[in-house]
């Protein structure tokens, strides 16, 4: 019986602990997503303003040499 009791104790309490250690994954997963998309985003504005740079510096070398 006291085997029992103890099986029992250590069943819930791994059930506990799963799901607690399952939510915590659960939120860094979702704060690492966010995190990546707002790098992404970051990260394209600052290639996209890099561009218009250098394609203004062309344009303006174009239209100097005619």
């Amino acid at each position: 019986m006291r085997r029992m009791v103890w099986v029992s104790i250590g069943a819930v309490g791994g059930v506990l602990a799963y799901r607690k250690l399952e939510e915590i994954v659960n939120e860094s997963v979702d704060k690492g997503i966010v995190l990546t998309v707002m790098d992404a985003s970051a990260s394209a504005k600052a290639l996209a303003v890099g561009m218009g740079s250098q394609v203004t510096k062309i344009r303006g070398a174009a239209h100097q040499t005619k």
